[in-house]
């Protein structure tokens, strides 16, 4: 895990402790907690693509930078390797829950507890739960995952 992603887990879990009774904190809790798993994902991704290779390189952004969110779900929940391999298909059964909540947390209109401060830290759990099941995938997980996520298949 990258010292950026254990802050933000961090720091989403410090925000819900430190204000339990603020909608605002509470959507950027989910919200946090989102990103902190993305950019897990994303890391997993250059570094199986690039090994080695300097994180301040424009190659490395650009391989970092070529996940999106919508096709992030759509490789998810689409019939394949993703959904098939039972490690990858826990990786997707927390991301696109962290991910249709976080779209709420940020776009939602203002209204007081879209989210519980319960159901915040579970999406803070959710997420730390993700990024130590991406430490723990086998080299070829790590490859299928980084395949599959960097380049879905054409249309036809």
């Amino acid at each position: 895990m990258t010292a950026m992603v254990a802050q933000m887990l961090g720091q989403a879990a410090d925000l819900i402790e430190r204000f339990p009774g603020s909608s605002a904190a509470k959507r950027r809790t989910v919200s946090t907690a989102y990103y902190a798993a993305f950019h897990a994902i994303m890391q997993l991704c250059a570094d199986e693509i690039l090994p080695g290779s300097d994180s301040n390189s424009a190659e490395f952004e650009r391989v970092y930078r070529q996940i999106d969110h919508g096709p992030l779900k759509q490789a998810f929940v689409s019939d394949g390797p993703l959904k098939i391999n039972q490690a990858l298909r826990q990786i997707g059964d927390d991301i696109v829950p962290l991910q249709n909540a976080r779209k709420l947390a940020d776009y939602a209109p203002p209204r007081p507890n879209v989210f519980t401060s319960a159901k915040a830290r579970e999406h803070v759990d959710r997420a730390g739960d993700l990024v130590t099941r991406l430490q723990t995938l086998t080299p070829q997980d790590r490859r299928t995952l980084a395949l599959h996520l960097l380049f879905p298949p054409r249309r036809k």
